[in-house]
Protein backbone atom coordinates (compact mmCIF):
# COMPACT_ATOMS: atom_id res chain seq x y z
CA UNK A 1 0.00 0.00 0.00
CA UNK A 2 2.84 2.42 0.77
CA UNK A 3 4.39 1.75 -2.64
CA UNK A 4 1.13 2.70 -4.34
CA UNK A 5 0.91 5.95 -2.36
CA UNK A 6 4.50 6.75 -3.22
CA UNK A 7 3.85 6.04 -6.89
CA UNK A 8 0.74 8.25 -6.87
CA UNK A 9 2.70 11.07 -5.20
CA UNK A 10 5.55 10.80 -7.68
CA UNK A 11 3.13 10.85 -10.63
CA UNK A 12 1.21 13.79 -9.19
CA UNK A 13 4.43 15.71 -8.57
CA UNK A 14 5.62 14.98 -12.12
CA UNK A 15 2.34 16.18 -13.58
CA UNK A 16 2.49 19.33 -11.43
CA UNK A 17 6.04 20.10 -12.54
CA UNK A 18 5.29 19.56 -16.22
CA UNK A 19 2.33 21.94 -16.07
CA UNK A 20 4.49 24.69 -14.61
CA UNK A 21 7.53 24.09 -16.77
CA UNK A 22 8.06 27.23 -18.79
CA UNK A 23 9.50 26.98 -22.28
CA UNK A 24 11.14 30.38 -22.62
CA UNK A 25 12.17 31.44 -26.09
CA UNK A 26 15.72 32.29 -26.99
CA UNK A 27 16.68 35.95 -27.01
CA UNK A 28 16.01 37.79 -30.27
CA UNK A 29 18.88 38.38 -32.66
CA UNK A 30 20.73 41.66 -32.15
CA UNK A 31 19.92 43.94 -35.08
CA UNK A 32 22.62 46.56 -35.62
CA UNK A 33 21.35 50.10 -36.23
CA UNK A 34 21.70 51.82 -39.60
CA UNK A 35 23.38 55.23 -39.50
CA UNK A 36 23.13 57.43 -42.57
CA UNK A 37 23.00 61.21 -43.15
CA UNK A 38 23.28 61.82 -39.40
CA UNK A 39 20.23 59.70 -38.55
CA UNK A 40 20.31 56.45 -36.61
CA UNK A 41 17.59 53.91 -37.47
CA UNK A 42 17.11 51.14 -34.91
CA UNK A 43 14.76 48.21 -34.36
CA UNK A 44 12.79 48.10 -31.12
CA UNK A 45 9.87 46.11 -29.80
CA UNK A 46 8.52 43.76 -27.19
CA UNK A 47 7.55 40.77 -29.33
CA UNK A 48 3.96 41.94 -29.71
CA UNK A 49 4.70 45.24 -31.44
CA UNK A 50 7.82 45.95 -33.46
CA UNK A 51 9.02 49.42 -34.42
CA UNK A 52 11.76 51.23 -36.29
CA UNK A 53 12.87 54.41 -34.54
CA UNK A 54 14.87 57.29 -36.01
CA UNK A 55 17.09 59.42 -33.78
CA UNK A 56 19.52 62.23 -34.48
CA UNK A 57 22.92 60.52 -34.32
CA UNK A 58 24.66 63.61 -32.90
CA UNK A 59 22.16 64.65 -30.23
CA UNK A 60 20.24 61.44 -29.53
CA UNK A 61 16.95 63.33 -30.02
CA UNK A 62 14.03 61.13 -31.13
CA UNK A 63 12.84 62.11 -34.60
CA UNK A 64 10.10 59.55 -35.29
CA UNK A 65 8.99 56.00 -34.62
CA UNK A 66 6.75 53.76 -36.76
CA UNK A 67 5.10 50.46 -35.97
CA UNK A 68 6.24 47.90 -38.52
CA UNK A 69 4.01 45.01 -37.43
CA UNK A 70 1.85 43.67 -34.59
CA UNK A 71 1.83 40.06 -33.44
CA UNK A 72 -1.52 39.00 -31.98
CA UNK A 73 -1.18 36.60 -29.06
CA UNK A 74 -3.58 33.67 -29.07
CA UNK A 75 -4.06 32.01 -25.68
CA UNK A 76 -4.82 28.63 -27.25
CA UNK A 77 -1.40 28.50 -28.96
CA UNK A 78 0.58 28.16 -25.72
CA UNK A 79 3.04 30.36 -23.93
CA UNK A 80 2.94 34.02 -24.93
CA UNK A 81 6.71 34.40 -25.22
CA UNK A 82 6.88 31.57 -27.75
CA UNK A 83 4.51 33.53 -30.02
CA UNK A 84 6.53 36.76 -29.96
CA UNK A 85 8.08 37.85 -33.26
CA UNK A 86 10.95 40.33 -33.50
CA UNK A 87 12.71 42.20 -36.27
CA UNK A 88 15.68 40.13 -37.41
CA UNK A 89 17.28 42.29 -40.14
CA UNK A 90 17.28 45.84 -41.50
CA UNK A 91 18.95 47.43 -44.48
CA UNK A 92 18.87 50.72 -46.32
CA UNK A 93 17.58 50.60 -49.91
CA UNK A 94 17.25 53.85 -51.86
CA UNK A 95 14.72 56.00 -49.96
CA UNK A 96 13.43 53.26 -47.68
CA UNK A 97 14.44 50.85 -44.97
CA UNK A 98 13.82 47.20 -45.61
CA UNK A 99 12.92 45.16 -42.55
CA UNK A 100 12.65 41.38 -42.15
CA UNK A 101 11.06 39.64 -39.18
CA UNK A 102 11.85 36.25 -37.66
CA UNK A 103 9.18 34.62 -39.83
CA UNK A 104 10.93 35.90 -43.00
CA UNK A 105 8.23 38.46 -43.79
CA UNK A 106 9.54 41.71 -45.23
CA UNK A 107 8.39 45.31 -44.96
CA UNK A 108 9.51 48.57 -46.57
CA UNK A 109 9.41 51.85 -44.64
CA UNK A 110 9.43 54.94 -46.85
CA UNK A 111 11.81 57.49 -45.33
CA UNK A 112 9.88 60.38 -46.88
CA UNK A 113 6.32 59.37 -45.88
CA UNK A 114 7.06 56.97 -42.95
CA UNK A 115 4.52 54.54 -44.43
CA UNK A 116 5.05 50.82 -43.95
CA UNK A 117 4.20 48.36 -46.72
CA UNK A 118 4.51 44.59 -46.76
CA UNK A 119 6.89 43.66 -49.56
CA UNK A 120 8.49 40.51 -50.97
CA UNK A 121 11.93 39.85 -49.53
CA UNK A 122 13.40 38.76 -52.86
CA UNK A 123 17.16 38.62 -52.51
CA UNK A 124 17.41 41.59 -50.17
CA UNK A 125 18.51 39.42 -47.24
CA UNK A 126 20.46 36.18 -46.98
CA UNK A 127 18.48 33.06 -46.00
CA UNK A 128 17.81 32.75 -42.28
CA UNK A 129 17.23 29.75 -40.08
CA UNK A 130 13.59 29.41 -39.03
CA UNK A 131 12.95 30.14 -35.37
CA UNK A 132 12.19 26.95 -33.46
Amino acid sequence: MNRQRLLVRVLAFSAFCSVFAVAKRIAPKNVPPIITDGIRYSATGDGRNSFVAATDAATGKDLWKVKVFHTPIKFWRGEEDNQWVFISDMKLAENSILVRDEKSRCYAISLSTKQVKRTPCGKAFPPQEPRA
